[in-house]
């Protein structure tokens, strides 16, 4: 009986796709709003003494392509944005990721460099070593010109005792996992999104504000199409470039990933889920930043 237990339980898990032998890490993430803080600074920074830089930037100029050719990175961008010594995206969609592998430590966001300090942004630093081998796993298939799909590659962590995930659009449903995440919501869900046009997302938020959970947002200045009629009454426009929720007061959803179905079907992109209060309450700072602004 003892053996048919066991094999129950892991049938079990398999089905259920729960997994126990996430990678036990410790260690800092930081974050960083680029309209308020230079974070072109704070790459130089960050990346200091690090040896081993991979990037796939959607749009960045000069200045920064300088330091990372001074660092001797690898890089991806856009055709959109092309340069001759990176790899450049092809086919349908777009390379509009926004990360660095530092060594050890992921570098990601909303940020394109080439923004500089003009938008409300933000990058978050993450000193996970299961997280950079996923990052690292998504670069080498982009920089050998895979695009727009490939194999599955989810990063997970128990990291600080809490579970740590990072998704890939296409090919890991990046919009699943933020529904799933969006749908356990008990006491409060603030969004701050650029380009918020996918309805089963926005009617989840209307389902759980008429629900009783707190819902708030801001959508872009110019965002009055797409989910924003259905939002509106819990909603504002405000200029940002953020594509973040935030859960419960703590946790954190953000990275390159808008709540649009191309970002979904269509581009690479990146999403970080972050599980972490003090991580939550500097987004929710920045929330109520912007939620106060006056446009």
């Amino acid at each position: 009986m003892g053996k048919r237990l066991l094999l129950l339980l892991v049938l079990t898990s398999c089905i259920t796709g729960f997994v126990v032998n996430f990678p036990k890490e410790t260690g800092s993430i930081r974050a960083y709003f680029c309209d308020q803080t230079n974070c072109i600074q704070a790459f130089i920074n960050e990346s200091a003494g690090i040896d081993h830089i991979s990037c796939a930037i959607y749009d960045l100029k000069k200045d920064f392509e300088g330091i990372l050719k001074e660092k001797n990175a690898r890089l991806v961008v856009d055709e959109e944005h092309p340069l001759s010594w990176a790899t450049i995206e092809s086919g349908q969609g777009l390379m509009h990721d926004k990360f660095c592998v530092l060594g050890d430590k992921v570098w990601t966001g909303s940020w394109n460099p080439s923004q500089k300090m003009t938008i409300p942004n933000n990058v978050v630093v993450v000193e996970s070593k299961a997280l950079a081998e996923a990052y690292q796993a998504e670069f080498d298939e982009l920089y050998s010109g895979r695009f727009h799909g490939g194999r599955q590659g989810p990063g997970k962590a128990l990291f600080n005792g809490q579970l740590l995930e990072a998704y890939f659009c296409p090919e890991d449903d990046c919009k699943d996992h933020v529904l799933d995440v969006l749908k356990g919501a008990k006491r409060s869900i603030e969004f701050m999104t650029f380009s918020f046009t996918d309805n089963d997302i926005g009617d989840l938020l209307k389902q759980k504000s008429e629900e009783g959970v707190s819902v708030q947002g801001v959508f872009n200045q110019d965002e009055r199409y797409g989910e924003y009629e259905k939002l509106k009454s819990v909603a504002k426009l405000v200029r940002n470039h953020h594509k973040v929720f935030i859960v419960d007061n703590e946790t954190v959803i953000t990275g390159s990933y808008n709540p649009t179905r191309n970002a979904n079907e269509h581009n690479d992109e990146n999403v970080i889920i972050i599980r972490d209060q003090e991580i939550a309450r500097a987004f929710e700072k920045e929330f109520e930043r912007l939620w106060k602004e006056d446009n």
